[in-house]
């Protein structure tokens, strides 16, 4: 598993790492320390830009990033019960 350290990811995105803390604070990324270094797994970046686009291009709060965030997760969960029950659909047809 490729992890990049929360210290890179705040440089190259040019960002305070209290913006990664408080992503963390609100349990909308994982952290896992390596060499008492706190890193996140590859594929959370993708997570990460899209919570960064949130806060500072649209200017939602940490808390207005958690309720889209759960709100994006329930379509989500949605959608694969539809392609589920329309696979099953498409049996019986």
């Amino acid at each position: 598993m490729k992890t990049i350290s929360t210290k890179q990811i705040c440089v190259h995105y040019n960002i305070p790492t209290s913006f990664i803390d408080s992503l963390v604070e609100y349990e909308l990324i994982e952290v896992i320390i390596i060499d008492s270094t706190p890193h996140i797994t590859a594929e959370e970046i993708e997570r990460v830009e899209r919570l960064m686009r949130m806060h500072f291009d649209l200017n939602v709060n940490f808390e207005g990033i958690d309720i889209i965030n759960n709100l994006l997760n329930q379509v989500d969960e949605l959608q694969e019960k539809i392609h589920t029950l329309q696979n099953k659909l498409d049996i019986y047809e």
